[in-house]
């Protein structure tokens, strides 16, 4: 584990990327950044760019999965937010979701029930499925579901950033800079070769 890691667990033990996550590239890149994330954190605010630019600067080398993992005691937002991405996710698939995260994390202040529904009309949700979707808390077990796996393997608040790859999972904790997520990206692909 990396000299930082403070009392982070060595070895987790979170679902594998698959094509059902919320993903930026290949589910099977060799590398996979696995975030739980809270739409209100302003460290998960933080982080975002960070990835982003890992990530894309990787030439399909190091894949993004975002899940959930919504601070409730601390975010009263979170939760109605994770639902909401999760309600454009299932009707404008993966780009709805990446697209509602860009606007939620360019706009952190205006983050409430009516600006997720918002965007949700603006990318062109069909609303009447969306304020059921929302109404009938659809994906609350799936977020629920999430937010437990996170903290059983060690997440206490978020971003919590699992680099999977190399039959390693390796967590980061927190909103670190590009450096030392980097470190850990090489300790994985160095596992590759």
């Amino acid at each position: 584990a990396v000299a930082d890691a403070g009392n982070l667990p060595a070895n987790v033990n979170v679902s594998a990327p698959s094509a059902s996550d919320h993903i930026i590239g290949s589910p099977n890149a060799p590398v996979v950044l696995i975030e739980y994330s809270d739409f209100e954190c302003p460290y998960c605010q933080l982080v975002y760019p960070t990835i982003k630019n890992i990530v894309n600067s990787s030439n399909g080398q190091i894949a993004w999965v975002m899940r959930n993992f919504p601070l409730t005691s601390i975010h009263p937002e979170a939760n109605p937010a994770a639902n909401a991405a999760e309600c454009i996710a299932a009707q404008l698939g993966n780009t709805g979701w990446w697209e509602y995260a860009d606007a939620v994390f360019a706009n952190q202040s205006q983050l409430n029930a009516a600006y997720s529904r918002q965007l949700a009309q603006q990318f062109g949700a069909n609303m009447s499925q969306y304020d059921s979707c929302i109404a009938a808390s659809t994906y609350q077990s799936k977020i629920d579901a999430q937010e437990a796996e996170a903290e059983a393997n060690g997440g206490q608040g978020t971003p919590y950033t699992i680099v999977y790859g190399g039959g390693l999972q390796i967590p980061v904790s927190g909103a670190q800079p590009a450096a030392n997520f980097e470190s850990v990206i090489q300790q994985v692909q160095s596992r590759q070769h």
